[in-house]
């Protein structure tokens, strides 16, 4: 079957979240995807019940790719640390602070940190970012519960920390161990990540 050549709704067939939904759907439906010609692109996924034969059928509209991933921390006048994200890039973490601010009479002080991948154990310099020491000492997981989860390493003596994710959940942050430097020696904070709509997550 032969679609339109329009591309209005660029789409990436390497986006994370394409390639999830095919495997989790490819496991309880007979999947079938119908491609554009010529250049192969998904517009539609039907999905066959393999008992009863029922179908359903998705339009496939575009994709979005998070590129530079970071996350907005936002620390409460108690010292409680929570996450807010992913964005792409850390003009959009930024931008969200003010949504915050409107939504909470106890935020603090907020802080666009990039997320470092959880697959590469090597923590470069450039994921660290500073914090006043005094506000360090004080920081602590905020207990709210989230489907995802951040890893915050932080140093409080030098007042920098450092933030891996996104995990799938509080315990896969737990068991992430950094190579060397000084994220072996830094505290654990593992923080809730709230996540954001995709029109705040982009620039």
């Amino acid at each position: 079957m032969r679609y339109g050549t329009d591309d209005e709704h660029p789409f990436d067939t390497d986006n994370r979240a394409w390639r999830r939904l095919r495997d989790v759907t490819s496991e309880h439906f007979d999947a079938i995807t119908w491609n554009r010609d010529p250049d192969g692109r998904p517009v539609l996924l039907t999905l066959r019940d393999m008992r009863t034969g029922d179908t359903v059928t998705l339009a496939v509209l575009d994709s979005l790719e998070i590129r530079d991933p970071h996350a907005l921390l936002a620390v409460h006048t108690n010292g409680d640390l929570g996450a807010h994200g992913p964005t792409s890039g850390a003009e959009a973490a930024h931008s969200h602070a003010a949504t915050l601010a409107l939504d909470s009479t106890t935020l603090a002080v907020t802080r666009p940190v990039p997320l470092h991948d959880p697959a590469v154990t090597d923590l470069p310099a450039t994921g660290w970012v500073d914090l006043p020491p005094d506000l360090a000492h004080v920081l602590r997981p905020t207990l709210d519960d989230a489907r995802t989860a951040v890893l915050v390493l932080l140093d409080r003596t030098e007042g920098w920390l450092a933030a891996v994710g996104p995990f799938p959940n509080h315990a896969a942050a737990d068991t992430w161990q950094p190579a060397d430097g000084p994220g072996r020696t830094a505290d654990r904070l593992t923080v809730p990540l709230h996540p954001i709509t995709i029109e705040q997550a982009q620039p």
